[in-house]
């Protein structure tokens, strides 16, 4: 089968660890893929193929850091929290026809990965009509059903035809958010395009969505390695960050701590709380050790009521699944998101997670089997979960870790993840 992927982003940064893992996947299987990006890299291997030339990555580079210099920056304001990439998701980056020309392939499937300023809805109608093919469009957040926003909160527009914006501050129902949407319906609903994604929460969310309550939609959780992401003995992970021994470990982190959404606010409130939970046992109470990691993770470090390490910045293979490996649970205090992913990776690790009832923990954090999920925004809740969890026997929390990656093979190991895709491509 001829597969062709298409993605913004540099597929070897972290951010690309999902697309290459799975261009990587359909490869192994013995199909022809082809991934295309926008940004150049040297480093690329064979498949991998950027729209972006040299000359444009260096001219690029030269503009925007004179545009920063003589801040002709053209900037709408925005609430930082909704997330905007791009206020006219009409504009044109790049022709349909220089897509076909880069592809080089007449693909069977085409799909569509982070492509926000990249390629826009026409772009992705004129592919399908060209080919034929048809147009499996996954979401990593609710970008591709909103009017722009990445996040929309509480905010229910792109049900209707957005407008009215609240994170442009705008009272006009015809503003930016309405043309996208409409700019968008107009062109899926004469696309054969299925939607892609990976937790019930985004289910719900495109089932009432304006452009694609129609389209047929199919769930499949991100996939994590389990050959990096695994059980290991903890003393090995522990001495690596030079954690003394015998304490209870509680990982958090991400990728920034100034993120509202990211919740971060309700984890420090719930560990207080632990604190006055743990006030009758000082030694159980001076037992846990916090592990947090994060380039900005030290504004938070100030409030928090135990022993705390950052370990700043982690890779996204082998450095973060150290950490998993070294807690005894993992905690994501995530308020709106569509997973995250880290969620996934330390259930295949094995270390429980302590969630609130949000993204992809609706599906795999399961109380009392894999974790504990929180009444949503509840920090009280989450203390309590906490507690629960490390207060558990040890062989009840080896129980535990054994469900969390028993769990975790059964529903998102690589091989599974993609037999599920070809499945649903095969059957189309």
């Amino acid at each position: 089968m001829n597969i062709l992927m298409i993605f913004r982003n540099n597929p070897l940064e972290v951010s690309g660890a999902v697309t290459l893992d799975l261009f990587n996947d359909f490869k192994s299987k013995g199909h022809n893929v082809r991934l295309l990006v926008d940004q150049y890299d040297t480093r690329y291997p064979d498949g991998i193929v950027s729209m972006e030339t040299s000359y444009l990555f260096w001219k690029n580079k030269v503009v925007n850091k004179l545009k920063r210099i003589f801040k002709q920056d053209k900037v709408v304001p925005t609430e930082k929290k909704y997330h905007f990439h791009e206020i006219d998701e009409q504009k044109t980056f790049y022709k349909t026809s220089e897509f076909l020309k880069k592809a080089e392939i007449r693909p069977d499937a085409i799909i569509i990965l982070f492509a926000n300023s990249f390629i826009n809805s026409k772009n992705i109608y004129e592919l399908h009509k060209a080919t034929g093919a048809p147009v499996y469009l996954m979401m990593y957040d609710t970008a591709p059903l909103t009017g722009g926003c990445h996040y929309s909160w509480d905010c229910k527009g792109y049900q209707n035809s957005c407008g009215n914006c609240p994170g442009l501050f705008s009272k006009d129902p015809y503003d930016s958010t309405y043309k996208n949407l409409m700019y968008k319906k107009e062109y899926m609903d004469k696309t054969d395009v299925h939607i892609v994604l990976a937790s019930e929460w985004q289910q719900e969310q495109a089932t009432k969505s304006t452009v694609f309550k129609n389209k047929p939609i199919h769930k499949i959780l991100i996939a994590i390695n389990p050959n990096i992401f695994k059980p290991v003995a903890v003393a090995a992970s522990r001495e690596r960050f030079g954690i003394p021994a015998g304490k209870k470990v509680i990982f958090f982190g991400a990728k920034s701590f100034y993120d509202e959404r990211k919740g971060f606010k309700y984890l420090i409130e719930a560990l207080k709380k632990l604190y006055e939970l743990l006030a009758s046992d000082p030694n159980q109470r001076d037992n846990i050790f916090l592990l947090m990691a994060g380039e900005d993770a030290d504004i938070i470090k100030k409030d928090l009521p135990f022993e705390c390490l950052n370990v700043g910045k982690l890779d996204n293979s082998y450095g973060i699944a150290s950490a998993y490996q070294a807690a005894d649970i993992f905690l994501c205090p995530s308020i709106e998101d569509a997973g995250p992913s880290m969620v996934n990776q330390s259930i295949m690790c094995g270390t429980p997670v302590v969630a609130f009832a949000q993204g992809v923990a609706l599906d795999i954090v399961i109380t009392g089997k894999t974790g504990y999920r929180a009444a949503l925004q509840d920090s009280n809740d989450m203390a309590s979960g906490i507690y629960e969890i490390i207060t558990l026997p040890d062989e009840k929390l080896s129980g535990m870790k054994n469900n969390c990656r028993e769990l975790a093979l059964e529903l998102f190991h690589p091989e599974d993840s993609v037999n599920k895709w070809l499945k649903i491509m095969k059957a189309i």
